[in-house]
């Protein structure tokens, strides 16, 4: 059974190692060459300095990046995990849509082992996959973890991308068992997994738990490594600054190499002088992934268990 569900699957399989195949070649060589840049530049001493030394230094390193930092940016790797999930459920979708299931179920193996070993092969997969996605991806942001934090691409690394794929598997087993028509439950559930990405990584993220506010002497705060949800000028209580804007242009002084700053003590007399900040602290980083992990690989546990159900009560 093991080896007629891998020849049943291997297209999608290799269609997916392909996929890895190209992102590795994209990826490890310039991933080397930032590794090495990161060293050879010394970034690792600006990453807590904020001269103006170390802000050239890491600006140069964030330019470094390239096209491929503006791929991350743009969030077009999101879609990574969607295209795994839902590829690697083709196989079983076509032997509901053709009625396979019915000759399969006529031999020898049980209905529930055939399934068994149709979804076991499907998960594991899909796993492996996305396990080697995050290896590669969180294996390429390392220095940039080290300059910028780890939230700034939270969705590419660790654990996460796991949920992520699961999830796209879950949507199109389920919407398949209902549908019974491939190309259509991969279109739907492409669409659901893109919808619901974008609702948790843009609503709910920031709610899974209360956010730390703070007010700051500073109109640059230094939360290196946080993950900053808003910020913006205040007075010494934390209410919004709302004075008149040529106080900014009044307050700016030249400082001992050229660059205008904001004089602080000026500011205070103006009301302002203040940063009201709300973020949540980088110690919260590993629950979020677990969290987010626990809701998305949940969801598709859930998606699997009906579509199984399903499956084994058909004629």
């Amino acid at each position: 059974m093991t080896w007629l569900s891998w020849r049943q699957q291997r297209t999608e399989t290799i269609v997916a190692a392909a996929l890895l195949a190209l992102l590795a070649v994209v990826f490890v060589p310039e991933g080397i060459h930032i590794a090495d840049y990161f060293v050879s530049h010394h970034v690792a001493r600006c990453v807590d300095s904020q001269t103006q030394a170390c802000s050239l230094v890491i600006g140069n390193f964030a330019l470094s990046a390239g096209t491929l930092g503006a791929l991350f940016d743009s969030g077009w790797l999101n879609l990574v995990p969607g295209l795994i999930g839902v590829a690697l459920a083709v196989p079983l979708l076509l032997d509901l849509e053709n009625g396979t299931i019915r000759l399969a179920w006529t031999q020898s193996v049980t209905r529930r082992r055939w399934l068994a070993s149709k979804l076991g092969f499907a998960v594991g997969t899909v796993l492996l996959v996305a396990g080697c996605l995050t290896l590669l991806l969180t294996w390429y942001q390392r220095p940039f973890a080290q300059v910028y934090g780890r939230w700034d691409h939270f969705d590419f690394e660790w654990i996460v991308p796991f949920g992520y794929a699961l999830f796209a598997l879950g949507l199109a087993l389920a919407i398949g068992v209902l549908l019974r028509r491939s190309a259509a439950a991969l279109v739907v559930a492409f669409g659901i997994y893109v919808v619901g990405r974008i609702f948790v990584e843009s609503w709910l993220r920031k709610r899974f738990i209360a956010p730390v506010s703070a007010t700051l002497r500073s109109q640059n705060p230094n939360l290196h490594n946080a993950w900053v949800i808003s910020e913006q000028p205040s007075n010494r209580a934390g209410h919004p600054f709302n004075g008149t804007p040529g106080v900014f242009q009044h307050c700016a002084k030249v400082g001992a190499k050229g660059f205008k700053i904001l004089d602080p003590r000026c500011m205070e007399r103006h009301g302002a002088g203040f940063t009201h900040v709300v973020y949540q602290p980088a110690s919260r980083f590993w629950e979020f992934q677990g969290i987010e992990t626990a809701l998305f690989g949940g969801v598709a546990l859930l998606l699997i268990a009906f579509a199984a159900w399903r499956v084994l009560a058909s004629d």
